[in-house]
C-alpha cells in the first residue's frame, strides 16, 4: 500500500493536471525522482505522470512564440527556470543571449545544468560564461564530454552493474539515477579528472543512507575492500544541505 506521503503527494500532482498546469506537476515530479530512494509502485507512477506532463508541454512548445519566451527569461526567477524545459527543442543558436542571460541569472544550479545538457546535445560550439562556486568560468559546450562519452562516468556505472545488476536491480537503478543527478548539478565540468572508484562509492554511501542501510553500506565496503577509497562529498550532497532537506523518504 502506498503510504500517506505519496498518497497526498499524487492527489497534489491530479490537481494540478486538472487545471492544466502541467509546468508546475512537472517540476514536482522531477524534484521528487531526481531524490536518491523512491518506492519502485510509486516511481513506476511518477514516470508516467511525467511522460503525460512533457508530451502536453512539447505539444505547447508550438504555440509558445519569441516574445512570450524571451519575456519569461528576463521575467520573475520562477518564469525563468519555467523557460528552461522550452528552450530544449529550440535552436538554440538563435537563442545565444537569451541563454547567456539564464547563465547569469539566479536559477537553480539543476536548471543551469540541464540548460549546458541542451546546448550540449546540439553541439553549439559558442563561449559561454557562468559563475559558479565562486569562479567565472568560460565553456564551450559541444567540447563537454557527454555521459555517454565520459570513460569515467561509463566505468562508475560498470561498478554499479557489477556489484547490484544480479542481487539488488533497485538499488542499481537508484545509482543511477543519483549519478545522473550528479553530472547534471557538476556542468559545465565534465568527469575526466575524477577517479572512478571514489565517485562510485559515494554514490553507494548516499543512496544507502537514503534508504536507511548503511549497516549493509559498511558490510558492502569490506566485502569489496572499500575501506581505503577515499570518500567524497558529492555536489547533490552540498546541494541538500543547502537547502535544509532531508535526503532519506520515509
Amino acid at each position: 500500500m502506498m503510504n500517506s506521503y505519496y498518497q497526498s503527494f499524487f492527489e497534489e500532482i491530479k490537481k494540478r493536471i486538472e487545471r492544466n498546469q502541467y509546468q508546475e506537476a512537472y517540476d514536482m515530479i522531477h524534484q521528487e525522482i531526481a531524490l536518491p530512494y523512491v518506492p519502485k509502485d510509486c516511481l513506476e507512477l511518477l514516470e508516467t505522470y511525467r511522460e503525460m506532463c512533457l508530451d502536453h508541454l512539447c505539444s505547447s512548445t508550438s504555440s509558445m512564440n519569441t516574445e512570450k519566451i524571451v519575456n519569461w527569461i528576463h521575467g520573475s526567477l520562477s518564469q525563468q527556470e519555467n523557460a528552461i524545459p522550452y528552450l530544449r527543442s529550440l535552436n538554440l543558436r538563435q537563442y545565444l543571449d537569451e541563454v547567456q542571460d539564464l547563465l547569469n541569472s539566479k536559477i537553480s544550479q539543476q536548471r543551469k545544468g540541464e540548460l549546458i545538457e541542451y546546448l550540449m546535445e546540439q553541439k553549439i560550439d559558442v563561449a559561454f560564461t557562468m559563475e559558479k562556486d565562486g569562479l567565472l568560468i568560460q565553456f564551450v559546450p559541444s567540447v563537454i564530454l557527454s555521459q555517454d562519452e565520459d570513460l569515467v562516468i561509463q566505468e562508475v556505472m560498470q561498478y554499479f552493474e557489477t556489484w547490484f545488476s544480479n542481487e539488488d536491480p533497485s538499488f542499481q537503478a537508484f545509482c543511477l539515477s543519483l549519478m545522473e543527478q550528479e553530472v547534471i548539478l557538476r556542468r559545465p565540468f565534465d568527469f575526466t579528472e575524477e577517479e572512478p572508484l571514489p565517485l562510485a562509492k559515494a554514490i553507494v554511501r548516499l543512496v544507502a543512507q537514503a534508504m536507511m542501510r548503511m549497516d549493509e553500506y559498511q558490510c558492502f565496503v569490506q566485502a569489496h575492500q572499500l575501506d581505503k577509497v577515499p570518500d567524497l562529498v558529492l555536489c547533490i550532497e552540498e546541494k541538500e544541505n543547502s537547502n535544509g532537506n532531508e535526503m532519506d523518504i520515509e
